[in-house]
């Protein structure tokens, strides 16, 4: 577990420090009541009846702040500024609520928002990062009814999709072609030299280049092809790109490889990422990009990441967050007494790669899923384990 931060003595940065400038000169008299408190305490009281107080001008909005059954019809009514409003007054409210902050391997996190405030105010200090305080800077502007939220028109929305390229237009399509036919060229190249082996994808003696390219082409649309020669290694993968992959990337992309982390990006996928790109086509990959190149924080959290939801950390004969012992901790998920979701068995690899932000992140780290397929065949037949979990489906009572 991390060493626990004395944000008390934290000093906040110098983005930190301009964000709170802006802060105070749009918004003197809410500075003003909380560097008027005493402690963190008193500025939560005074911020909650400075929010009431508004509320309390607009009954459709206390009611839905006050009515524990609310309907949507409710909601639409409120404005941005009633939103505004019961934000900070949530702020207040669950002040003092302590939480194990998963982003900080478990760590322990109490809620305290305007203790935050107060401290950057007195002494610069608290801990406050600059996201916290621009959300503090745009939370006032929305209370004062400085900014509002409206919703983008259509055609607004068309003028920023128009500013990038899309994956239709001729000029993109040129360049994955062209990066088609360098992944290729090298597949090729590989087989030939015994590197890359398959016996579903093999080239007859003597074809011409050209003739093992037509093949290869033909190749590309069945999907068992992309499977078979994805990229499982930080050098192929640079190859493949051309060279293109700065010293940084491959140094992390190594790190990744001896931290664990699975290598498999299929041909197809790659053909997506420009190399040497043209001045119209600039970043237009990045979102794939990101997807593909593992980033430094990811190596640094693997080995710490945990399950995507807290029900999905299960002991043998242990409860689960929500109170369920389940008889498997892979196969069954549950949450509610009335519902239990059976997961299946697969040799991890439902589809065709592994994304950076992949949610199977978790369980490609404790090994239940990976892309060896002989080390992932099951001991059990699927019909033995499943015969096995429908006993918890037939003996449950409320289920």
């Amino acid at each position: 577990m991390q060493k626990q931060i004395d944000y008390d003595n934290t000093t906040i940065s110098q983005k930190s420090h301009k964000i709170l400038d802006s802060i105070i000169n749009e918004h003197s008299d809410i500075i003003q009541l909380i560097r008027e408190s005493k402690n963190g305490i008193q500025a939560r009281d005074k911020m909650f009846q400075l929010a009431y107080d508004y509320l309390l001008s607009r009954p459709d909005a206390l009611s839905f702040y006050e009515d524990q059954k609310n309907s949507r019809s409710k909601f639409e009514k409120l404005t941005t500024r009633d939103l505004a409003a019961i934000r900070i007054l949530d702020y207040a409210t669950h002040t003092g609520l302590k939480f194990k902050d998963q982003n900080l391997r478990g760590n322990t996190v109490t809620s305290n928002p305007f203790r935050i405030l107060w401290m950057a105010l007195k002494n610069g200090k608290g801990g406050g990062k600059g996201s916290f305080f621009l959300d503090m800077l745009h939370l006032f502007r929305l209370f004062k009814g400085t900014e509002f939220y409206e919703k983008p028109k259509q055609k607004e929305i068309e003028k920023w999709m128009d500013r990038y390229p899309s994956g239709l237009e001729p000029e993109i399509q040129k360049l994955r072609q062209e990066n088609k036919k360098r992944i290729l060229t090298i597949i090729i190249k590989k087989i030939d030299e015994g590197v890359l082996k398959s016996k579903s994808f093999q080239f007859e003696e003597g074809k011409s280049f050209n003739e093992k390219y037509k093949t290869a082409s033909d190749w590309w649309n069945n999907h068992l092809f992309h499977l078979k020669f994805a990229i499982r290694s930080p050098e192929l993968l640079n190859e493949m790109l051309d060279n293109t992959l700065d010293e940084e990337t491959m140094d992390v992309l190594n790190k990744a490889r001896e931290a664990g982390i699975p290598f498999f990006i299929n041909p197809y996928y790659l053909s997506l990422l420009n190399v040497k790109e043209p001045a119209f086509a600039k970043g237009t990959d990045l979102a794939i990009r990101y997807y593909i190149l593992y980033s430094k924080q990811l190596v640094e959290e693997f080995g710490h990441i945990v399950a995507w939801e807290k029900e999905d950390i299960v002991e043998p004969g242990k409860p689960n967050a929500a109170g369920w012992i389940l008889p498997t901790k892979h196969n069954v998920h549950r949450r509610y007494p009335e519902v239990a979701i059976l997961i299946p068995d697969t040799m991890g690899r439902a589809c065709g790669g592994l994304c950076a932000s992949c949610q199977r992140m978790y369980d490609f780290q404790r090994g239940r899923l990976n892309f060896n397929l002989e080390k992932l065949k099951p001991k059990e037949s699927w019909d033995e384990v499943l015969e096995k979990l429908m006993g918890y489906w037939e003996y449950d009572s409320q289920l």
